[in-house]
């Protein structure tokens, strides 16, 4: 698979090729019509029909698109586990579910739609038999997009099979210019016919490119450098995948030894996972890849790490929506994917078992004592094996966790990673796991009440992932917890016992998903969270509790509310909380530190906009601010001049009615405004004049007007359009308006 990029990937030539296929998913007839896309490995096939998926008409076109990417092996529930994941509604239930009722639940919510369906990397006539049954003709329009490298696939789906082309010479040194002198330095008179050979000897795979300017990049501008890679290129005049295997081999070589390690790893996940960031540069962490550095945390220097191997072009961010954000998801092309997991049998011991068997590849057995890491795919029982130090799953299972853990202790009592989050663990904590006293990395899945208190035991654990499978169910964390004290990320969601004590966590950084009580809880943002950076939570208030339930009685000089909470974490740079509606209104007084980078409320009580906005507005380092259905007591929100010096994204969910004026001089850093069901909001015209200003995005904004034709948001945004692109002669402003009910990029991230 070829993931798409957070960032519009390099792309040259194939204007042709794209136009074509357009006009395939927007025209044509009326009947389901399937668009295969066929070519080798390499030739760029997912990153072009990355483009037209997002592609502003073609978003606009379809009610519905989902992508979805088949692995060599083909596994039917894991296909449509990928369909209702791109879909945003994938839940405990459908995991549950087998694959037929996992296949009537699509066919059902796809009937009577327009709908756009993208198979990604199609390897079997069965595996497209077996799909083409789920996609019903409504005679609405809808695509089905294979992309493949088999012809006889191809054939046999359509009569008329798009083939992509290779790039022609003159377009293969164009993309080598951009990604090695990213379109401001001039090549210079002596590499550029040798620049044109390397070019001519990648014969035209897009791939090649960009690995090869990957080299090109990280060196100086040498010619002798450029020779030698030329001279490298030109020994095998047949491009196949062997010969782009070689390519990567030579990449791989590039590198410096503290980089293959984490290069390598992305062999230990499925192949076509997309990886969260923070959970990657967790278990690099723990499996003891990023060294300790006294300038920077160990978080920083394995962002440093992952950043390198993405200018190197070895790694790519996943496709996410238009919003300028930090990168969530990760992954790499499926033939690095396959050299990842060859190379790392012999450099970090890795071993695939699959079904009854374990996959070496061309390596002998690993002797029993030695340290390895297991993948586990597809598989209910595996061969008991000693010192395995790392274990993962890779597809969803049922396993029974405590009979595993009994039956081959001896094998795991070295574990120093255990990620379970595909496994299905229940409702009780695997107890055996507190044994593992090694492991610095735990990640489950589970419906827990509670985490038992000899979570203590794991006095070396780091990093700890508990995914609820219900959100209904409140995990209670044990008041042990505070005694793990190597503890730097911690994500679950839970809610601390009442103590009148806390322990200062001091290396905890990443804090997601707790639940909060102010009254109650405001010795452990003090102290046990004194030092964390990222904070993700949701905020109630006990203080109704006390028995006084007249709002009334509310005194606003009272000092108990007075103080600012969330003032003291002078290290936070990224927040997001909502606060829990079902209690009373929230009474205290919200502080954001001035470090802060990124913003996200939910629900929060705008109850005087012009106190509690422009407290926001003065946050000097704020470079990303998203609402999410926030109350507005008042119907005004005035943006002052020099509120907001540093904000880029600016993202609201439903507000409505808002009269919202902004000065001239407010937002001088803002590139993109996305606005989701804010219906009957005027944009303000002085966005128009916004230098910096690149998108405006809307989504639903119109469909649902209250006001019958009133068409205020739209008109506005037109009007902003005209200013930029006429007035400012900004020609690289975009502005998207769609009231497709199925997008699920503007959701919140709780």
């Amino acid at each position: 698979m070829e993931l798409g990029y957070t960032a519009p990937p390099v792309m040259v030539g194939y204007e042709d090729e794209a136009e074509t296929l357009l006009n395939r998913l927007v025209g044509g007839p009326k009947e389901l019509d399937v668009v295969p896309i066929v070519g080798m490995p390499g030739l760029g096939k997912t990153t072009l029909a990355t483009k037209l998926y997002s592609h502003e008409t073609v978003i606009q076109h379809y009610d519905v698109r989902s992508w979805c990417c088949i692995s060599q092996i083909y596994d039917r529930k894991e296909a449509l586990l990928g369909f209702w994941r791109e879909l945003g509604m994938l839940n405990t239930a459908k995991k549950e579910n087998d694959h037929t009722e996992l296949a009537d639940d699509l066919r059902n919510f796809l009937k009577g739609k327009r709908y756009l369906i993208v198979v990604d990397d199609l390897w079997s006539i069965d595996a497209w038999d077996d799909l083409r049954t789920i996609f019903s003709d409504d005679n609405k329009g809808s695509r089905l997009v294979l992309i493949t490298r088999l012809d006889e696939v191809a054939s046999y789906v359509s009569t008329n099979p798009h083939h992509l082309r290779n790039l022609t010479e003159d377009e293969s040194w164009e993309l080598l210019k951009k990604i090695v002198f990213e379109d401001q330095e001039h090549c210079p008179d002596e590499l550029e016919e040798i620049g044109n050979e390397i070019a001519r000897s990648c014969s035209g795979l897009p791939l090649a490119i960009v690995l090869i300017s990957g080299l090109l990049t990280r060196r100086e501008k040498d010619e002798g450098y450029w020779k030698k890679i030329a001279l490298n290129l030109s020994t095998n005049v047949f491009h196949d995948v062997k010969w782009l295997m070689e390519v990567i081999e030579l990449s791989y070589n590039d590198l410096p030894h503290y980089l293959r390690p984490c290069f390598l790893y992305f062999g230990t996940f499925s192949e076509d996972a997309q990886i969260t960031v923070h959970k990657l540069i967790q278990s690099w962490i723990c499996e003891g890849f990023i060294p300790y550095n006294e300038l920077k945390s160990m978080d920083h220097v394995a962002t440093d790490y992952l950043m390198d191997l993405v200018g190197r072009n070895l790694v790519m961010f996943a496709k996410t929506s238009y919003y300028l954000r930090r990168p969530q998801l990760v992954g790499v092309h499926d033939l690095l994917h396959q050299f990842c997991m060859v190379k790392a049998t012999e450099e970090i011991h890795l071993r695939r078992f699959r079904g009854s068997q374990t996959y070496d590849y061309d390596y002998p057995q690993f002797a029993t004592d030695m340290p390895s890491r297991l993948v586990v795919d597809r598989s209910n029982d595996f061969m008991k094996c000693e010192g395995i130090h790392s274990l993962r799953f890779t597809y969803y299972t049922c396993i029974k966790l405590t009979k595993l853990f009994e039956d081959s202790f001896e094998a795991f009592k070295l574990l120093t990673v255990l990620d379970l989050e595909k496994v299905n663990v229940g409702n009780s904590f695997p107890y055996r796991i507190v044994f593992l006293i090694c492991l610095r990395y735990l990640e489950i899945s589970g419906d827990f009440e509670e985490i038992p208190l000899d979570i203590s035991c794991l006095v070396n654990l780091e990093t700890m992932i508990i995914h609820s499978n219900s959100i209904e169910v409140c995990t209670k964390l044990p008041y042990t917890i505070w005694d793990l004290v190597n503890l730097r990320h911690l994500e679950v969601y839970g809610w601390f016992p009442d103590l009148d004590e806390i322990s200062q966590l001091e290396k905890l950084r990443n804090c997601y998903g707790f639940l909060i009580y102010l009254s109650r809880d405001m010795p452990i943002i003090a102290n046990g969270l004194s030092n964390v950076i990222h904070l993700k939570c949701t905020i109630g208030d006990l203080d109704y509790d006390s028995g006084d339930d007249d709002e009334n009685a509310y005194d606003s000089d009272d000092s108990r509310f007075c103080e600012p909470i969330l003032q003291s974490l002078d290290r936070l740079e990224s927040l997001s909380f909502k606060i829990d509606t079902q209690r009373a209104p929230l009474r205290r007084v919200i502080g954001f530190p001035s470090s802060l980078k990124r913003l996200e409320l939910l629900l929060f009580p705008f109850g005087d906009p012009l106190r509690s906005l422009s407290t926001i507005g003065e946050l000097p380092n704020l470079e990303i601010f998203n609402i999410y259905s926030c109350f507005f007591y008042t119907s005004k929100w005035d943006v002052k001049d020099g509120e907001f010096p540093k904000l880029k994204v600016l993202k609201i969910f439903l507000m409505d009615d808002i009269e919202w004026n902004v000065s001239a001089n407010a937002f001088p850093s803002l590139q993109q405004i996305c606005l989701s069901y804010c219906r009957n909001l005027e944009i303000p015209s002085s966005f128009g004049c916004l230098n910096s200003l690149k998108l405006l995005d809307m989504h639903c904004c119109c469909k649902y007007s209250t006001e019958g034709d009133n068409r205020t948001t739209e008109e506005s945004a037109m009007r902003i359009k005209e200013m930029q692109i006429e007035e400012m002669a900004n020609f690289d402003f975009k502005l998207i308006i769609s009231e497709n009910d199925e997008r699920d990029d503007y959701l919140l991230s709780f």
